[in-house]
């Protein structure tokens, strides 16, 4: 595990990179870069020691960052629903926020599941790095290209640069930051009074995968980083439907489920971890463990 170095994680406003800038926090020299909208989370991770300075990613500049990085974790990310716009302050920036830290040890990407092309086989099959790239991702178009384009420009970065460099494809990735993923976006749902939408005759799968987890493989994700980049999924250990979560969120938090089959608005994926396992390990949290932390630390239970 990292010790004594020097990171910088951009995006740790959000569920995916805040429980890692948390994680490193305890014993390395941590900096967050964002636009911080939320001034509350920013003091939050203040008051752990993290460094933060404000970081516009869209306009490819990084000057305002120190340039002696030693690892970095880029999990931020600007969606417009221009495709143009999109791909500049995604996979632009990511290039040229690699050329900034050029003098790391190493670089993780988090990219996602959604760039994967549907297989005939949905939602029953597993989907490995190595099956078609496509995309799909009904709550915005723009998401699987940004993503793609980003691993792209990513991979070449690696390459010109010499930077070990990994590129992470996180599937249902939940915890006690940001929005809090699918279990906590579920229980405001129910909470609300109102139903989750299921898709029509089938079950929407994926592999959740809880902030300790996230936290915790973030370094190895690190170490095994390579010029070219190393490409992983990055999902939890057992496949779980949307209906089994929520089912499971309303055990622990008392509220009601409810479902409703139409045009849903999150598509999720069943990843194959074979990769995963073969070069950092299992997970450590099962899932429903990994939920119900989720919930202690946010007070819900």
């Amino acid at each position: 595990m990292l010790e004594d170095r020097k990171i910088l994680v951009t995006g740790a406003t959000g569920q995916i990179a805040g429980p890692i800038a948390e994680n490193f926090a305890k014993d390395n020299e941590v900096w967050c870069a964002a636009r911080f909208s939320d001034p509350v989370r920013k003091a939050q991770l203040e008051a752990i020691g993290i460094k933060t300075c404000w970081w516009d990613m869209d306009s490819g500049d990084a000057s305002m960052l120190p340039d002696d990085f030693t690892h970095v974790v880029h999990s931020a990310l600007h969606v417009s629903p221009d495709y143009d716009e999109s791909i500049t302050n995604n996979a632009e920036a990511s290039a040229l926020l690699m050329q900034h830290c050029r003098k790391a040890e190493a670089f993780l990407h988090v990219s996602s599941s959604c760039v994967y092309k549907r297989h005939p086989d949905h939602p029953h099959h597993s989907y490995a790095e190595t099956d078609p790239l496509g995309g799909l991702a009904s709550y915005a178009e723009v998401y699987p290209v940004i993503k793609i384009t980003s691993e792209g420009a990513v991979r070449a970065a690696a390459r010109m640069l010499e930077l070990p460099t990994t590129i992470a494809r996180m599937n249902v990735g939940y915890s006690w930051t940001g929005h809090g993923g699918l279990p906590v976006m579920q229980y405001n749902t129910f909470k609300e009074g109102r139903p989750w939408l299921a898709p029509i005759g089938y079950s929407n799968m994926g592999s959740p995968i809880g902030g300790e987890d996230i936290g915790r493989q973030a370094h190895l994700l690190l170490e095994v980083a390579s010029v070219p980049a190393t490409i992983v999924n990055w999902g939890g250990n057992e496949p779980v439907s949307d209906r089994q979560m929520g089912d499971y969120v309303a055990e622990l938090t008392g509220v009601t489920p409810s479902f409703i089959e139409g045009a849903i608005s999150f598509d999720s994926f069943v990843s194959d971890n074979s990769r995963r396992e073969q070069l950092i390990g299992q997970c450590a949290v099962h899932w429903k463990d990994g939920v119900k932390d989720t919930f202690q630390r946010l007070g819900v239970i």
